[in-house]
């Protein structure tokens, strides 16, 4: 059924759940795995920034990438992880998804952002999740 699974990681408790679920289903249907998370620096602060902090936010987006490839790796699936650049998180992540040929998106419901955005009175889904959700051209698992 799937052969090739992304997971986007913001390093939240929902994206590190939502790497767990797919090292389940990959174990299950003998796929791979890959975890991506993007580097980038905030827009407000883009212009206004030193080389060394620039390399502290990519120092931090690795750890993002550790963290949520060690609860993968225990569950003994080996995932391939990369940090990919932009200068938003949703166009990077679209773009590694149709690049890479996967059949299965696994992101969490929110992330680190701190905001959600209310779509219905039932629905609250973070802002980056739900960019990548409405351009995604495959199956996605949302996880609390």
């Amino acid at each position: 059924m799937f052969s090739k699974i992304l997971v986007a990681s913001d390093g939240s408790g929902p994206a590190v759940n939502a790497a767990k679920a797919a090292a389940r289903i990959a174990k299950a249907v003998s796929a791979s795995v890959t975890v991506v998370t993007v580097s980038y620096v905030p827009k407000v602060y883009a212009g206004d920034i030193s080389p060394a902090m620039r390399q502290g936010y990519v120092d931090e987006w690795h750890h993002v990438l550790d963290i949520t490839v060690h609860p993968v790796e225990r569950l003994d699936v080996k995932p391939e992880a990369k940090l990919l650049r932009g200068d938003e998180p949703a166009p990077a992540i679209l773009k590694e998804l149709e690049a890479g040929g996967y059949d299965l998106l696994v992101v969490g419901r929110t992330g680190a952002g701190g905001h959600k955005i209310r779509k219905t009175g039932l629905t609250m889904m973070g802002g980056v999740s739900m960019k990548i959700i409405g351009n995604a051209e495959c199956a996605v698992l949302l996880v609390h």
